[in-house]
């Protein structure tokens, strides 16, 4: 029967059954049974897991709250009826109900980072989990220290029943019946062990050559501030948003505590738009004393990164015409802090542009210094004569060789009319003659014609063996006269014919430009139908010549009579 009800109900504080017996319409001798259970909860917290600490980390700790109750029993009697007053009011003998848990620093070197928290009801023999967060002080002294646990819960101090006794037979229904609740709170401690450790500081650091899309130097200094040796150590950079390790792994020898050191890594920066204070993280790989590998926390230092070159571009445009290749001056200033380092201005190829040379060596530009750029561009003869928006982007070397590029810059670039000329005057000639021409042509253009000819191209009636004329140099606007000799077929009909000419000439790159056709207008009058001695001259190359072709005018003649006669007849 002990048994039973020790495993059945669990942990009683005192129980206590008083059996008084009275009498309801008579009275008979009152029968006492009495039942005592002295069961208190005992709940004890434990780290389950290792509770070494370091100086200067922070760390969850996972805590079991365990319930062991302290029991005794005396029984006097039968106390079977005490059981439907357990069962009908939920009673769960033993238990640590409503249990809540604080932790407290004490003397130990931490800082608690939880609060108080409730765990609920804890069972006889059974446990509940919760956890507490400590921060341990960076410069936290090697030992063991016990961390005070403060617990607060409500268990069953006392349950009395009472029922009738009628002689020697016990009648099972409880007349009546009290509980008795007690809460406690209850100090405890669970123990943390801070071990000796080596430690990384940040004592200073500095940047060299750190800015925008750049490869710069970060230098360190750390110290061991913990309190074992780092054997073997090194040193690592770890990356941030703004800056990346090159180069990684330096290797510092065995540390003592106290001791600094010296480190340097290349490093690249990305997305710093803004120069300032940006973090870098660095951490300690190690051996302790019994030889197992280590990691510090991860501390941070804060480095300047600065302004790298910067860029204002204007251009200039040089004989650039629809359909030509010319020129197109781009100056370039350095408007940042530091030097470009072999810079180069490269321009895209865009709109109606074709770049002969995209790239052009600027040398090294200092702070405020200026250079040009100068690139021979084709223009497309679709182009319209008008101001094109052209992307120039400047690059140069960071202190590693890398290349840097800034971002695109547009410069204005201005096309002018096409290279023309037009033709101010009409040629005269007749039917069957042969003629030199001459006419006056105008440079409407807005370049230079240099070592320019003028051609002509002749189709029926005419022919020539005499289609060029040297022109030399014609400025805009500027007129001269150009002459060719061209023999009109005797069968032409009289009336306005044209012949096409165009201009061929060097622009001031020594670039070969042909302008489009032009109409050289010439009227053909009627023969006149003789020979003058000019016209013969002109033909036969002079009066040397004349002799011989008097036989050949003599049949001219004879040939003209007879036709003459056939129409009389």
């Amino acid at each position: 029967m002990q048994n039973r009800l020790t495993a059945e109900f669990g942990k009683v504080a005192i129980i206590t059954v008083m059996l008084l017996v009275g009498a309801a319409a008579w009275t008979v001798p009152a029968a006492a049974y009495g039942y005592d259970d002295v069961s208190e909860p005992v709940v004890t917290p434990t780290i389950e897991a290792d509770n070494t600490l370091e100086p200067g980390e922070t760390t969850t700790l996972p805590i079991a709250l365990q319930n062991q109750p302290d029991q005794s029993i005396e029984l006097t009697g039968d106390v079977r009826d005490l059981q439907s007053v357990i069962q009908t009011q939920g009673i769960r003998l033993g238990s640590a109900g409503g249990t809540t848990v604080e932790f407290h620093a004490g003397e130990a070197p931490i800082e608690i980072k939880t609060g108080r928290r409730n765990v609920g009801d804890i069972r006889p023999r059974g446990k509940q989990m919760t956890s507490v967060t400590v921060e341990v002080d960076e410069d936290a002294a090697p030992g063991t220290y016990q961390v005070p646990v403060t617990m607060n819960y409500t268990y069953v101090d006392n349950v009395d029943a009472w029922v009738n006794d009628q002689g020697d037979t016990v009648v099972t229904a409880v007349d009546d019946y009290a509980i008795d609740r007690e809460t406690v709170t209850v100090e405890k401690t669970i123990t943390v062990e801070i071990e000796e450790t080596a430690q990384l500081s940040i004592q200073e650091a500095t940047g060299n050559g750190l800015y925008e899309q750049a490869n710069g130097r970060i230098e360190v200094t750390v110290q061991n501030s913990g309190t074992e040796a780092a054997r073997d150590a090194t040193l690592n950079m770890v990356g941030t948003e703004y800056v990346q390790p090159r180069t990684n792994g330096v290797g510092l020898g065995t540390l003592q505590p106290g001791e600094t050191a010296t480190a340097s890594f290349q490093a690249a920066v990305a997305d710093a738009d803004t120069p300032g204070q940006y973090a870098t993280d660095f951490q300690l790989s190690y051996k302790d004393e019994n030889g197992r590998a280590r990691q510090s926390d991860v501390e941070t230092g804060r480095v300047k990164i600065g302004n790298g070159p910067a860029y204002e571009l204007s251009a200039r445009s040089e004989a650039l015409y629809v359909g030509s290749t010319g020129a197109v001056a781009v100056e370039v200033t350095n408007t940042g802090d530091r030097t470009a380092t072999n810079a180069r201005a490269k321009i895209a190829s865009t709109g109606p542009f074709s770049p002969v040379s995209n790239s052009v060596s600027l040398g090294d530009l200092a702070p405020g210094e200026s250079t040009t750029a100068t690139y021979r561009l084709e223009v497309a003869d679709q182009a319209l004569p008008e101001t094109y928006s052209v992307p120039v982007t400047v690059v140069h070397q960071d202190s590693y060789g890398n290349r840097v590029a800034d971002d695109d810059e547009s410069v204005d670039v201005a096309v002018g009319p096409e290279t023309d000329f037009t033709v101010t005057d009409v040629a005269e000639t007749e039917a069957g003659s042969t003629t030199t021409l001459t006419y006056t042509i105008r440079n409407t253009g807005g370049g230079t014609f240099t070592d320019a000819v003028a051609r002509i191209n002749t189709n029926s009636p005419f022919e020539t063996d005499d289609d060029t004329a040297y022109v030399g140099t014609l400025e805009p606007n500027e007129t001269t006269t150009v002459s060719f000799t061209v023999s009109t077929d005797g069968a032409a009909t009289p009336k306005s014919y044209t012949l096409d000419m165009s201009v061929k000439y060097d622009n001031q790159f020594g670039e070969t430009v042909v302008t489009d056709v032009q109409s050289a207008p010439v009227t053909v009058a009627e023969s006149s139908g003789g020979f003058t001695v000019g016209a013969i001259t002109g033909f036969a190359g002079g009066a040397g010549a004349l002799v011989a072709l008097l036989p050949l005018a003599l049949m001219f003649g004879i040939a003209y009579r007879t036709d003459l006669l056939s129409r009389i007849r």
